[in-house]
């Protein structure tokens, strides 16, 4: 490919060299550049490949992309000044893989909670009507024989375009995102247009990254800027805001308020939640196996998005019992008499909403285990600690990712919380001996709470990953143990 041919849609500022030289691919990191590459310069907030133009060039960069208030002085590549450099490698990255996501048919999810759950939904109903899908989420990307985990929920630009290209050329139809706040608003997913998206609720999150919750209302409705249908949660307290701020056509799914699409009789318990709607005017009754009532809202608009897409309810009913979401509500088998529950929430809104459901059909005690990540809204912690005191019957604190802050710092912020409360609890850093406690004090019928880490197989410290599964640890401990399990002696 020529560089010229690369660069023809791209708004530019000025373009200094030989623009007339052929190129072989595009990257942003310098380390992956080889001879003949494009480097395109992604100023971001830890870091600024700025800093990296000359390694880039010394690994055999032809091109160099900057942002326009940027300088750069060198005669033997050509150098492409831009208004916004993300923009330009959306843009640039589209352009090189030929276009394929027009070749797709994309479905967007996005929210604060709910969207991995109702994307995997999606997903399968879709396969079981016979669509060939692909999924790109928090916890993995799939497609065909494909697996891929994830590194974050939506990918940048370059990487979403490259998947998109390889899914066209396995031959997908469909694909269903998780689309990020983080992605709207640092266009990634730029230039990209969703048939059908989203909108699964909001509440307090990435305020370190957003300010306020305008600014993050905000990020979430440049997703329906470019979607042609929005499937709105009606009893979302934004869900009327966020109508008066899009233009595309829009449905609404929920429980308590007017809408298009809603469920009645619904019943949860340990295992399932199981409800019944009207869909077609027909009287269906359906049954997921993850239990809590949010679990109604996430399949009303997973089948909301699937019926509009032409898949009936003898393959959307089967998806739906069939489903499973590592680490999302998932009940892990221990072979006890008690439940060990698996579950991602990690901030006041998801806590709160496991908490409650759970506490709902629980027949026993509410036992959990949490703990706050680190480097990220310190302001959740009191909180989170204050909800767990007020709906558990025993908190066990631990740790979660401490990242780069001490984990004595985070759990003192968890134990202000609590102690508002006046709920029982212990504090035990080591996360495994934390779940281990939780487990040997649970007794019959009792609801052992693992939150905050779900699916991930990882705890940070001090920037070193190192390898945990909250489900291996829980299923481990339980081979261990006796048949019986000595009761909390409070």
């Amino acid at each position: 490919m020529i560089l010229q041919y690369l660069l023809e849609e791209l708004p530019l500022i000025k373009v200094v060299g030989d623009t007339n030289v052929k190129i072989n691919k595009i990257e942003y990191d310098s380390k992956k550049i080889i001879l003949g590459d494009v480097f395109v310069a992604i100023k971001g907030f830890e870091d600024d490949g700025n800093k990296y133009i000359d390694e880039a060039i010394k690994n055999g960069a032809v091109s160099i992309v900057l942002g326009a208030d940027e300088t750069f002085e060198n005669s033997n590549v050509s150098l492409v000044y831009v208004e916004n450099i993300r923009v330009a490698l959306s843009i640039l990255s589209s352009r090189y893989y030929d276009y394929p996501s027009k070749k797709l048919k994309l479905i967007g999810v996005t929210g604060t909670k709910g969207k991995t759950t109702t994307a995997y939904m999606i997903r399968d109903i879709l396969l079981a009507s016979g669509k060939k899908t692909g999924m790109i989420g928090t916890i993995c990307i799939t497609y065909a024989d494909v697996v891929i985990d994830s590194e974050r929920t939506s990918p940048e630009s370059l990487e979403l375009h490259k998947l998109f290209k390889d899914m066209v050329d396995k031959g997908i139809e469909y694909v269903v995102m998780e689309v990020s706040s983080h992605a709207l608003e640092l266009n990634r997913v730029y230039g990209l247009k969703y048939i059908i998206s989203v909108f699964t609720n909001l509440s307090e999150e990435h305020l370190d990254f957003h300010n306020d919750m305008d600014s993050y209302l905000t990020a979430k409705a440049k997703l329906f800027a470019i979607s042609d249908f929005a499937l709105i949660n009606g009893d979302d307290i934004y869900s009327s805001k966020l109508i008066k701020m899009i233009s595309c056509k829009t449905a609404k799914f929920g429980l308590d308020n007017e809408v298009n699409l809603t469920a009645t009789d619904i019943r949860v318990n340990s295992s399932y939640t199981e409800f019944k709607m009207y869909i077609n005017k027909m009287l269906e009754t359906v049954r997921v196996n993850i239990p809590g009532r949010f679990t109604a809202y996430n399949t009303l608009a997973a089948i909301g998005v699937t019926s509009m897409l032409g898949c009936q309810m003898d393959s959307i009913l089967p998806a739906l019992a069939l489903l499973k979401v590592p680490g999302r509500s998932e009940v892990i088998d221990i072979d006890k008499t008690f439940t060990v529950i698996v579950d991602y929430a990690h901030n006041p809104s998801s806590f709160e909403a496991i908490l409650t459901s759970t506490k709902k059909h629980a027949k026993g005690r509410i036992i959990c285990v949490f703990g706050c990540g680190g480097n990220r809204d310190k302001f959740k912690r009191s909180v989170m600690g204050e909800i767990s005191g007020r709906y558990s019957n025993f908190t066990v604190i631990t740790n979660d990712n401490p990242r780069n802050e001490k984990p004595t710092d985070i759990i003192n912020m968890v134990e202000e919380g609590i102690k508002k409360t006046n709920g029982l609890y212990k504090v035990i850093e080591d996360r495994k001996e934390a779940i281990k406690f939780a487990m040997k004090i649970a007794w019959k019928n009792d609801i052992v709470l693992i939150l905050g880490k779900g699916h991930e197989t990882y705890q940070i410290f001090s920037g070193k990953k190192t390898y945990f599964d909250d489900r291996e640890i829980a299923r481990e401990i339980a081979k261990e143990m006796p048949d019986k399990n000595i009761e909390l002696n409070q």
